[in-house]
C-alpha cells in the first residue's frame, strides 16, 4: 500500500509524473496566475525537462520515497 501522498486511489503510486515545475499562484483568477519557483527552491524529487523549461518529472514521493528516484539524478540546480 502506498502512503497518503502517493496513493493513486487504486493502490498504486502516482510517481513518477510529468507536470509544471514547483509553483505558486498569484491571487485572483487561476488562469495566468502561475509563478514558477526559483530552481534553488525546487525539491530533490523534481527533474526539469531540458527541452521544456518550467516543466518536468516529479520522480518519487517526498514522504515515502516510492517512484523512480533515478530519473532525477544529475539534475542541474541553479
Amino acid at each position: 500500500m502506498e502512503c497518503e501522498i502517493c496513493d493513486d486511489g487504486e493502490g498504486g503510486c502516482v510517481f513518477p509524473y510529468y507536470g509544471v515545475a514547483p509553483h505558486t499562484h498569484r491571487p485572483g483568477p487561476m488562469e495566468g496566475s502561475t509563478l514558477v519557483l526559483e530552481k534553488c527552491e525546487w525539491p530533490d524529487n523534481f527533474a526539469e525537462d531540458p527541452e521544456a523549461p518550467g516543466l518536468g518529472t516529479y520522480t518519487n514521493c517526498p514522504l515515502c520515497g516510492k517512484g523512480a528516484a533515478a530519473i532525477g539524478e544529475g539534475r542541474e540546480q541553479g
